[in-house]
């Protein structure tokens, strides 16, 4: 959308600009929040930093200006900081710490599985670096099917591919993802 055509049907209505801005940058935002959040946040948070994102929109973007050209570089720098602020607010963790003073340490004992909670956890950091190496579209596809369970035609509304195009391209990235995982001797 350029910055006219948002201009002129913000003259008009201003909720119907603010649909049509919804409407033609939706996934674009989405795969942006989902790409910077997806290792720390539930769905639930993509969705609210996502409708965070076109709030700050909605309030900052001066249709009033004279501007030309392009408002998707507006958009994008909006979504990349509000993700960003709130990954900050969903990693940031304060450390509970006792003094060996305060409490006998002997006490304090790992749980019994904490190997395989720590080899999970490597498991997971290399399965997800695999599958950002696929690249977009497919890390996203794959991302959406598996972790967030949609289906291919919901899928195919975030990355603007029909149902089939979308089931041809996640079978092709799990070959690749299947052969990656094997030079790395995971089995999953």
């Amino acid at each position: 959308m350029t910055h006219e055509k948002y201009r002129l049907l913000s003259s008009e209505s201003k909720e119907l600009a603010q649909k049509e801005l919804f409407e033609e940058y939706f996934n674009y935002v989405y795969t942006i929040v989902t790409g910077r959040l997806r290792n720390c946040a539930s769905r639930e948070d993509i969705e609210e930093c996502v409708g965070d994102v076109f709030a700050d929109i909605y309030i900052y973007y001066d249709s009033s200006k004279q501007l030309g050209g392009d408002v998707s570089g507006f958009v994008g720098t909006v979504a990349r900081r509000k993700a960003a602020d709130h990954f900050a607010k969903l990693t940031r963790r304060r450390p509970e710490t006792v003094s060996a003073d305060e409490e006998n340490t002997s006490d304090i004992k790992a749980p019994d599985d904490t190997e395989k909670i720590v080899e999970d956890k490597e498991i997971h950091r290399a399965l997800l670096n695999c599958i950002d190496l696929l690249g977009e579209p497919d890390s996203t596809i794959i991302i959406q099917k598996y972790f967030f369970m949609r289906s291919a035609k919901e899928i195919s509304e975030y990355v603007s591919l029909t149902p089939e195009a979308v089931r041809a391209r996640l079978s092709r990235a799990l070959k690749k993802l299947r052969k990656e995982l094997t030079a790395m001797n995971i089995t999953l």
